[in-house]
């Protein structure tokens, strides 16, 4: 009896993918996206298509989402059949302020509020920026870093030799994939 107890624990626990949390099945989890009500800079509440999607947490005072506005332009014009979206956690700015910051740095993507931080908590995001990569099949495919520019806070790389946004959103079509994550650096998302 006992071995079979230890059995059906351990079997358990190998399902689970942190102790006390079970893994979401991946309809579930494009279910949680859908219904997490962000909205758009122009007060439009929009459901994510169901799309292989790239959601970069940003800030407008963060002065690493500033530096990197020209990067993630330049993947949304590389990958068009990626949807890339911005999303700007808590209540700390206004649709207005968010509507600015796209402004003044020229976005061509989409960017959300997320005002009561109903996506970032589903997607577990930390940080600004922190990339997170989710395929049609609702697999998450990459979360982390957009590339090495920044080698710890305050201190930047002359020379960027990993382009891991770039890689996970190149590899998005492929069927076999080795999930990627790395630690991402940046400004803390508050509890606003």
């Amino acid at each position: 009896m006992k071995l079979l107890i230890t059995l059906v624990l351990i079997i358990f626990c190998a399902q689970t993918s942190s102790f006390g949390q079970v893994a979401l099945p991946n309809k579930l989890l494009w279910e949680q996206i859908k219904t997490s009500n962000i909205v758009n800079v122009n007060g439009k509440t929009t459901v994510v298509l169901k799309k292989n999607t790239a959601f970069i947490f940003i800030s407008p005072e963060c002065p690493l989402c500033k530096n990197y506005m020209l990067t993630l332009n330049e993947l949304v014009k590389k990958y068009p059949q990626v949807n890339i979206v911005g999303v700007v956690p808590g209540k700390s700015y206004t649709l207005a302020d968010i509507r600015q910051f796209a402004q003044d740095y020229k976005a061509v993507f989409d960017i959300y509020l997320d005002k009561n931080k109903t996506l970032t908590k589903v997607l577990k995001a930390k940080v600004t920026p922190e990339a997170i990569v989710i395929d049609e099949k609702g697999n998450l495919r990459y979360r982390g870093l957009i590339d090495n520019w920044q080698a710890k806070l305050g201190v930047k790389r002359k020379v960027i030799t990993d382009h891991y946004l770039d890689d996970a959103l190149d590899q998005i079509k492929t069927t076999s994939y080795k999930y990627m994550e790395t630690a991402p650096l940046g400004c803390l998302i508050n509890d606003l």
